[in-house]
């Protein structure tokens, strides 16, 4: 539902709300989840302006300096994790587990000695053990995750490689998301370039904008994103395609409906936000939700 309070009542140097977690975006709560994620985009895009002023906000540096287009082939971006795959972090011992996992996957991280409480039950949403803090006082610790793969995932990725320069951009450390990929692609044919947690744009650690600049703005009208979290794509809504979160359903059958949609629409456009934008319509949305929001009217533009 639409929050009640409007951002004429808000503090725009706070950013005061609670971003959906993804199992909000499932079938049957689309208008719920697109409403309410709107309303905090606008927050988030006022607080950017406050903070920022005119200047675009800063990418994460040093941005990635590999050249992402050595084909000319349009680049398609996959989110991971409830996008193809789906990681059970609350079972300890996945190997002597009940649960029939399609894999499990291992990785080490490094976690501080004396710390019995560090495990993976207490990540949140998206997923992920989080190295960020760690000091001299660490330990390499093996981490084992069954993991559930989106139906028909394989067979996505490798005929929907033949049309598009496939690249992972998760909001996941390298650890966990590279022994994932790995898993996926294990020949590495398929992926041709990963970027993690640290290339996203951290917004006062409440979300984790995958910028699209950090491919060069030129590039905008070549790129797509596809993701379970439309805060993942806020910064250019009309590259993002939409995505329902993927737990373990094995009748799901996202991808097949997705792959249509890329190779018969963007895979032949001169510009892949224009093919989007008439689709799923994210700009507009935003625009005509914000314009609700009185005085916010046209303030990006």
């Amino acid at each position: 539902m639409i929050e009640s309070n409007t951002i004429s009542q808000i503090d725009s140097n706070k950013l005061d709300f609670i971003p959906l977690g993804i199992c909000e975006n499932i079938a049957g709560n689309y208008d719920n989840y697109l409403q309410t994620t709107m309303s905090h985009i606008i927050k988030i895009k006022k607080f950017e302006k406050n903070k920022f002023g005119t200047s675009p906000i800063p990418l994460p540096t040093p941005s990635p300096s590999r050249n992402f287009f050595e084909t000319d082939k349009k680049i398609l971006l996959l989110d991971l994790d409830e996008t193809l795959i789906h990681a059970d972090f609350f079972e300890e011992n996945p190997e002597n587990s009940k649960i029939k996992y399609d894999g499990i996957i291992s990785f080490y991280t490094l976690e501080p000695i004396n710390d019995n409480n560090n495990n993976h039950n207490d990540i949140p949403d998206n997923n992920t053990t989080d190295d960020e803090s760690k000091d001299d006082s660490c330990e390499k610790v093996l981490n084992k995750v069954g993991i559930f793969l989106r139906p028909k995932v394989r067979e996505f990725l490798k005929e929907i490689s033949s049309y598009f320069e496939l690249g992972i951009f998760t909001a996941s450390i390298p650890e966990y998301a590279d022994a994932a990929i790995n898993y996926l692609d294990p020949e590495e044919k398929i992926i041709k370039f990963r970027l993690y947690r640290n290339d996203c744009v951290n917004i006062e650690n409440l979300v984790k904008i995958k910028d699209l600049r950090i491919f060069g703005e030129n590039n905008l009208n070549r790129i797509v994103l596809l993701d379970n979290n439309i805060y993942s794509f806020s910064a250019q809504l009309s590259n993002g395609i939409l995505i329902n979160s993927f737990f373990c359903d094995k009748e799901d059958d996202e991808l097949s409906n997705v792959k249509k949609y890329l190779i018969e629409y963007i895979y032949p456009s001169n510009d892949v936000r224009k093919i989007n934008e008439q689709f799923f319509g994210f700009e507009t949305i935003f625009n005509e939700f914000a314009k609700i929001h009185f005085w916010f009217i046209y303030l990006f533009i």
